[in-house]
């Protein structure tokens, strides 16, 4: 089934969510790695153009799967949740969303104010919508390193509150895992 049931996420929300999953862990590493690399080294340069490629990717996936949401509406929580379970689920997950937008979106900026281009493997080229800006690109840097690690931190506890339900409680009305296997 390719869309949403009140019990289980379809194919495309399962497609999205591992996608992005995959995506963002591996942008949190090339990110980490690419920055320890010499100035110097080609490397470097490659591994930024594919982080600026994938991010801009991660983008337009957040994007697809917000719309997707008004097109398929998610699971209802299962009942055999707490109260603060629930709301610090969607607490988590709405989090999650707003950083996968403003995560890309303050690396696009932070790119622009280094006066670098950002080519989408090599089909096309985004606009710049900032001039280069040192302090500024200085600022937007923590400012994207802090929303990468944030992303990092809220997918550790979505993570630690599906293997909770699914191991810990061994609760089957409650194992939110399966929902999305």
């Amino acid at each position: 089934m390719l869309t949403n049931s009140a019990e289980r996420y379809g194919a495309v929300s399962r497609l999205l969510h591992w996608l992005m999953a995959l995506l963002i862990l591996a942008m949190i590493g090339i990110g980490a790695y690419m920055t320890d690399l010499d100035k110097e080294d080609p490397l470097r340069a490659q591994l930024f153009t594919l982080h600026k490629e994938i991010g801009v990717t991660i983008l337009a996936l957040a994007v697809i799967r917000i719309l997707w949401i008004l097109v398929s509406r998610p699971p209802v929580m299962p009942a055999a949740l707490q109260r603060w379970e629930v709301v610090l689920a969607k607490s988590t997950v709405g989090l999650l969303y707003l950083l996968m937008l403003a995560t890309p979106i303050a690396g696009y900026l932070l790119t622009n104010t280094g006066g670098k281009p950002i080519s989408y493997f090599g089909l096309f080229d985004l606009p710049s919508l900032m001039a280069k800006n040192h302090d500024l690109h200085e600022t937007l840097e923590e400012v994207h390193q802090f929303l990468a690690f944030s992303i990092l931190a809220l997918v550790g506890l979505h993570f630690a509150g599906a293997l909770k339900h699914r191991f810990l409680d061994k609760d089957p009305e409650a194992d939110v895992l399966k929902r999305m296997l």
